[in-house]
């Protein structure tokens, strides 16, 4: 499934639906090992992240971009309901510090995911950041989609 993208001004919302159960996605939010297998767009040719992931703590994902170099994101976890929500703050190099919410709604057998990112510069970066995400979000679906079928 294709993720729906709503770009309005400074806030990106992306939606997808996985094809998964609720608690196996929101599981491949929380270990450094799982984050590594998907999270980075698909020019992202090495993603090491390093996650202490409860509220207080910190992640750092070191990327090395083909084409553009290396870029790195930290972060501090503000909230933590498991299975249903993950807010953080995300600080993007030197170019922005913003606040990112993922919500988990069960539906059925299936997980929509929401992802709604605040505190971006200008419409543009929002492009780079949604497309990033999407092509992130594809490599999850085909995780997801593989585990599945070794169930």
């Amino acid at each position: 499934m294709k993720s729906e993208v709503k770009i309005d001004g400074k806030q990106i919302q992306i939606t997808r639906v996985f094809n998964a159960p609720r608690l196996l996605v929101f599981g491949y939010w929380t270990r450094a090992e799982n984050l590594q297998k998907w999270s980075g767009c698909k020019d992202a040719a090495k993603c090491e992240i390093e996650v202490d992931f409860r509220v207080g703590g910190s992640f750092t994902q070191r990327m090395q971009i083909t084409g553009a170099g290396d870029f790195t994101i930290t972060g501090r976890y503000e909230e933590i309901v498991v299975p249903e929500r993950i807010v953080y703050e995300a600080v993007l190099g030197s170019f922005a510090t913003t606040r990112v919410t993922v919500d988990f709604i069960e539906l059925g057998s299936q997980t929509k995911v929401v992802l709604t990112q605040t505190g971006i510069p200008d419409e543009t970066m929002c492009g780079f950041i949604s497309q990033g995400t999407d092509e992130s979000f594809d490599k999850l679906d085909c995780l997801l989609a593989v585990q599945k079928a070794h169930a």
